[in-house]
């Protein structure tokens, strides 16, 4: 008998074919940071020369801009693009909901090693949190990359239906929340958070297509995945009319607070293969980019 796979291994193999297809959205800006592969803001040693100012003593004498001096008589050096590595900070949220189903906890795993794998692929310096409610927690990078992330993940007990504090994220890095969104109260404060510092921020959305609709009828005993709460609710046709209204309004909202921040915001389906489904409207929406 064939023994059953780690979900670990699983996400990870689903995570590897979409980042041979995918990637985070690293073209969008010139980025500051570390001395790496990608082409940045500052001054440093790439071959694009972006600007010139005057020779101070000490300074390397093979920038200086011959051309210039024989011209003038005044010694300028060059300045080229500094070649850097752009940081990548990663929040995932780890309340009760994102693992409602196996389903939703594997493409929450697979987002999170896709990120992460892409990063690794451009030296980029990474660093990840937990998040549930008030509580916020670093993980270990080596054992996101392991797959045992969640072995290892502390208790993160706090007020349930709240919207996650977001980690400190570093200013300029291109800044990732990995959430189902579902819990009440105002977008735009989260969205802000992403923005803040500049940078490029993200947001990846696992979405189950059974929490956008009611598809049963008659009394029902439901239980808050959150709370544990149980409640006793007729649904009827009018009710889960009502519902599927609210839940479309929801993240309508949530659409338009990343559109007037500026974050990139992409609910990625848990049906089908990751590397089919970020094709879609996480493409559309720019927070992936195609592997060159």
């Amino acid at each position: 008998m064939k023994a059953e796979e780690n979900p670990g291994t699983t996400a990870r193999h689903g995570a590897l074919s979409a980042a041979a297809r995918w990637r985070l959205p690293f073209s969008r800006q010139a980025w500051r940071g570390p001395a790496g592969s990608w082409i940045g803001a500052g001054a440093g040693s790439s071959m694009d020369f972006a600007d010139h100012r005057n020779y101070m003593p000490g300074d390397d004498p093979r920038h200086i801009h011959w051309q210039a001096y024989a011209r003038s008589g005044a010694l300028t050096m060059k300045l080229y693009r500094a070649e850097v590595s752009p940081m990548v900070d990663i929040a995932v949220d780890v309340s009760a909901s994102m693992t409602f189903t196996p389903a939703k906890a594997l493409r929450t795993d697979e987002l999170l090693a896709f990120c992460v794998a892409s990063a690794d692929r451009t030296a980029a310096p990474l660093r990840i949190h937990a998040v549930a409610g008030r509580k916020v927690a670093m993980l270990s990078v080596e054992e996101v990359r392991a797959g045992r992330w969640r072995e290892r993940l502390p208790a993160l007990t706090g007020e349930t239906g709240v919207a996650p504090v977001m980690p400190p994220w570093r200013a300029g890095a291109l800044k990732i929340l990995i959430s189902d969104l579902l819990f009440p109260g105002d977008p735009f404060p989260l969205m802000s958070s992403l923005v803040v510092g500049a940078g490029i921020g993200i947001v990846l959305a696992p979405t189950l297509a059974e929490e956008s609709d009611l598809a049963w009828r008659g009394n029902a005993e439901l239980t808050d995945c959150e709370t544990a709460a149980v409640r006793r609710q007729r649904v009827d046709d009018g009710l889960a009319e009502r519902y599927r209204e609210a839940y479309g309004r929801h993240f309508a909202l949530w659409r338009e607070a990343g559109r007037k921040r500026g974050v990139l915001f992409a609910r990625v389906p848990c049906e089908g293969a990751l590397a089919a489904v970020l094709g879609g409207e996480a493409l559309v929406a720019g927070a992936v980019e195609a592997v060159a």
